[in-house]
């Protein structure tokens, strides 16, 4: 991942460079413009090149807008999951589109083996 064309955060680049694989049981950091989403991982398929994660209800251990940001993670009683497929170096989720009616796949920039939820009260 090159800094700026998928990422405009410093911090977001560098939990990029993880080339660690899912586990079960373990966190994910999904890697968006300069915020970052918490993730369970649910599942991993037996060769690694699937998973299933699980969006993480971060509750907040602060107040106001602030960059000192800490959260607990909680399962969600109404769980939002991702499926996730590694191809051409990448991982990707896999969705199906409703008026085509087949399955798509569309890039994913997702850091393994940590939970790091962050918003970005600048934008």
């Amino acid at each position: 991942m090159k800094l700026g064309t998928e990422t405009g955060s410093v911090f977001n680049w560098m939990y990029g460079s993880n080339k660690r694989g899912p586990i079960v049981g373990e966190g994910a950091t999904e890697l968006h413009w300069t915020d970052r989403s918490a993730y369970f991982v649910d599942s991993v398929s037996p060769d690694g090149k699937e998973c299933v994660i699980e969006r993480a209800k971060a509750v907040p251990e602060f107040k106001g807008m602030t960059d000192s940001q800490s959260y607990t993670y909680e399962r969600s009683d109404a769980p939002v999951r991702k499926h996730l497929r590694f191809r051409y170096g990448s991982w990707f989720e896999k969705y199906i589109c409703p008026w085509e009616n087949k399955v798509k796949y569309s890039k994913i920039n997702i850091s393994f083996g940590h939970m790091n939820e962050y918003y970005d009260f600048s934008f």
